[in-house]
């Protein structure tokens, strides 16, 4: 499995619009939340928005997007932090190879893990630390309510993690394990991630499930 720290780059578009529909009763946790385990584990590839509101200790991705396959490929864009300043940068991830393109000049290879690379989204679909094994690390969970996200119906629930899953998926130091978690109540795919900590916030959207991906090297 690969480490932790990878995807960089410029750029987000970080669009969610939650109207909250009240009533309805949810589906209990111990039986949902293996089922939408078992709907990311499934997952081919998926179009993913990070947005990090305020300072994240051991992330050094201010925001990110794209698009990431089950094959361990993934490109976009994003905003990371590196020699002490905010670059924008494009990447491209096949396998393990990497690119990364800054503000200026043109693509150039290297290592995953690298400053210009310090998070990895093709973890998001890993088989052994994506978010499928989160879900299967789920130490508490609490349904909340129905809520419309971008359009699609969700169920919200109140959700911990276990602490080392977490740490493996998102690099960030501290307790940042509990989350709010929306998932699609006819795929029961997640569908946006909350994570906060004092005045920081941590927001992961994922869209776009299973659309054709082409990934090429640059």
């Amino acid at each position: 499995m690969r480490s932790i720290p990878l995807v960089v780059t410029a750029g987000l578009a970080l669009v969610a619009a939650a109207a909250c529909s009240n009533g309805g009763d949810l589906p209990a946790a111990d039986e949902f939340i293996p089922e939408a385990a078992t709907a990311m584990r499934e997952v081919e590839s998926v179009r993913f928005d990070l947005a990090v509101d305020g300072e994240v200790p051991g992330l050094d991705v201010k925001a990110a997007d794209g698009v990431v396959t089950a094959d361990g490929s993934a490109e976009g864009t994003g905003t990371l932090t590196a020699f002490g300043m905010d670059i924008e940068a494009e990447y491209v991830i096949i396998g393990e190879d990497a690119w990364v393109k800054g503000p200026t000049g043109g693509f150039q290879q290297i290592p995953v893990g690298d400053d210009l690379l310090p998070y990895d989204p093709t973890l998001l679909l890993d088989p052994d630390a994506g978010v499928a094994t989160l879900l299967e690390a789920v130490e508490s969970a609490e349904p909340e309510d129905t809520e419309k996200i971008d359009g699609v119906e969700t169920y919200r629930y109140a959700v911990e993690f276990d602490p080392a899953a977490f740490a493996t998926l998102i690099p960030a130091e501290g307790d940042w394990n509990a989350a709010t978690v929306w998932f699609d109540q006819e795929t029961s795919r997640v569908v946006k991630a909350e994570f906060s900590q004092g005045d920081a916030i941590v927001t992961l959207l994922l869209s776009d499930y299973d659309e054709p991906v082409t990934i090429d090297a640059p």
